[in-house]
């Protein structure tokens, strides 16, 4: 998967969380980097639609790393969460 794209509805939405989920850490952290940079590039482009779309892949991203134990930082890094899980 190159980059995280969820349409809202997204009749996909279960296969692309599927494939997302069955990642390696490192690949995971590759695809959100991606999708992030894709975000930037529609945002300054007025791409909404778009935007929207990479936005809810990044989120989705988050949350899977998230049932991982890990964070996501804002600048694209990736560690184990030290916060009690409430998984």
């Amino acid at each position: 998967m190159d980059l995280a794209l969820f349409d809202d509805p997204d009749p996909d939405r279960a296969a692309k969380e599927g494939g997302l989920t069955a990642m390696a850490e490192d690949d995971l952290l590759a695809v959100y980097r991606r999708t992030r940079q894709a975000a930037t590039a529609a945002r300054a482009a007025g791409d909404m639609a778009r935007l929207y779309a990479l936005v809810r892949g990044t989120k989705t991203i988050q949350r899977l790393a998230d049932a991982r134990g890990l964070v996501i930082t804002a600048d694209g890094a990736m560690r184990r969460s030290t916060a009690p899980s409430s998984r």
